[in-house]
């Protein structure tokens, strides 16, 4: 059986729903280890369970760097494969067994996978993210070659940590995952979703329609800093794809235009863009300050 290490990356969690996930976690995985961003320590009611290591940082490190530190932990510590998980997704009680069985399709075909992501639904609607689900060049019915997937319910091999590294923590949050991804591929792996192995998840704070017609994601305001000032840190990077720079500048340009004017604290929102832009530009980066 191969050693799998949950790593769990917390900030200020539900301590019900974080139960409920490392309950989960120790019937699929060997060890689950939380990395905590919170100043308040994880509880023993968790952290005394079997089976669970917790480190608490008493400070936000960033998911970047907390994810780093737990990685290599877990693989100094004997693990074969982490498998990253944020604290709000809710994976299917087959989903490590589903993620285990595709690295060792893929080593059987000669594919060198870097990592492999689950597919991801929405927990409160159960509908599956169909936008995930077709991207990426099809490898069978099931399996995806893709060029980022999201961190939550991936499984990395110890091969891929030895070679790259952890996470980029100078992003601090936003494109972290995404950035793993790209390394991982310049660096000759693979990146595969495996539709079967199903990840209850919700990105950011919900919906938003602008006029009522255009759907956009409204994350807290101050998330725009990180969103902005990442995309001008990774811009300069030649193992990030072309398209996603294309893209990302498209997209901050209208959302410069649109979001100030048409969706909730709109003032506060256009200066995180600004000072996102302006940080990037003159290589700031880690914590925003």
């Amino acid at each position: 059986m191969c050693k799998v290490f949950s790593l769990i990356t917390t900030y200020e969690p539900d301590l019900d729903n974080l139960r409920t996930l490392v309950d989960n976690l120790r019937k699929q995985t060997s060890i689950v280890l939380i990395v905590n961003n919170s100043l308040n320590d994880i509880p023993e009611i968790i952290s005394c369970l079997e089976q669970v290591y917790v480190i608490n940082f008493g400070e936000n490190l960033g998911i970047a760097k907390a994810q780093s530190l737990g990685m290599a932990w877990a693989f100094e510590h004997g693990a074969e494969f982490v498998l990253q998980m944020d604290q709000d997704s809710t994976p299917h009680n087959d989903m490590v067994q589903q993620l285990i069985r595709c690295y060792h399709d893929m080593l059987e075909i000669n594919i060198n996978p870097g990592l492999i992501g689950a597919q991801d639904y929405d927990r409160y609607t159960g509908m599956i993210n169909k936008a995930r689900l077709r991207k990426g060049k099809l490898i069978s019915n099931d399996y995806f070659n893709v060029d980022s997937t999201l961190s939550s319910g991936s499984l990395i091999p110890r091969q891929a940590w030895e070679k790259i590294g952890g996470m980029r923590d100078d992003l601090f949050i936003d494109a972290v995952d995404h950035e793993y991804c790209w390394r991982l591929r310049f660096n000759g792996f693979a990146v595969i979703r495996n539709k079967k192995a199903l990840l209850g998840h919700r990105l950011g704070d919900g919906k938003f329609k602008i006029l009522g017609l255009i759907s956009v994601g409204m994350p807290s305001p101050f998330r725009h800093y990180y969103a902005t000032r990442n995309i001008f840190l990774l811009i300069k990077e030649k193992h990030v794809p072309l398209s996603w720079k294309f893209l990302s500048l498209i997209k901050l340009s209208g959302k410069l235009m649109l979001y100030p004017i048409f969706m909730p604290q709109g003032k506060k929102r256009f200066y995180f863009f600004i000072k996102g832009m302006r940080d990037g530009v003159l290589g700031r980066s880690g914590i925003m300050k």
